[in-house]
């Protein structure tokens, strides 16, 4: 799979500048991205490949959300859709993610301060640029849906469990991995910069279930 990762990054033209090997770069993102934290990671590079800055491997990480597309725009049966509570600093902020539930990709991620029907139907949209229809959606019983999927034209339904499994378990993953480093999760008061993590994390994320 690393190679087939390293490959990937070398014809998107990921990186431009050749100061690092693209496979120090590729396991850097994700040994981080399956639960090291930056400092683990610069050890291992630097020890078994090159020298490395655990600011370095932050930056490459971020740089794979913004420079990877890792989905196609094609037709999707069903989706599911939940939002969570995330600390950031002493502040909460709430984090949307729908997942396709055929082929577990997970389609979107978004962050807002607030949650309404109005952040939903901001993130609905954001769905629909990977969608050639629409597909069915399940939600939970949060009164910020309706609304939002109704002007939309989705077809939906309220399901506690069953259908909208995938998306918690994968909402767990994600806890677990900023749990662990909470002290030392690296991001900012700034909403948007924090949106530019939970990109990335998609994006390895879904290389990952793709390749494997």
């Amino acid at each position: 799979m690393l190679n087939r990762v390293v490959d990937m990054l070398v014809e998107r033209k990921m990186f431009l500048r050749q100061r690092k090997k693209d496979r120090t770069r590729v396991l850097g993102m994700l040994l981080y991205h399956l639960g090291l934290s930056l400092r683990e990671t610069r050890e291992i590079l630097s020890a078994s490949f090159e020298p490395v800055s655990h600011e370095t491997v932050r930056q490459w990480y971020l740089r794979m959300g913004e420079m990877i597309e890792s989905l196609e725009k094609k037709e999707r049966k069903a989706i599911a859709i939940d939002e969570t509570k995330v600390r950031m600093k002493g502040k909460w902020i709430y984090l949307w993610a729908a997942i396709d539930l055929e082929t577990r990709e997970i389609l979107a991620v978004y962050v807002s301060t607030t949650r309404t029907c109005l952040e939903t139907h901001s993130f609905l949209r954001k769905i629909m640029k990977y969608c050639t229809n629409k597909p069915y959606v399940y939600v939970d019983g949060g009164p910020w849906y309706p609304w939002a999927l109704t002007r939309l034209g989705f077809k939906w339904e309220h399901k506690t469990f069953g259908p909208r499994n995938p998306i918690e378990q994968w909402f767990g993953t994600l806890k677990r991995r900023i749990t662990r480093f909470y002290k030392s999760f690296n991001t900012t008061t700034n909403v948007w910069n924090t949106l530019k993590w939970f990109k990335s994390y998609q994006t390895a994320y879904n290389l990952i279930w793709t390749l494997s």
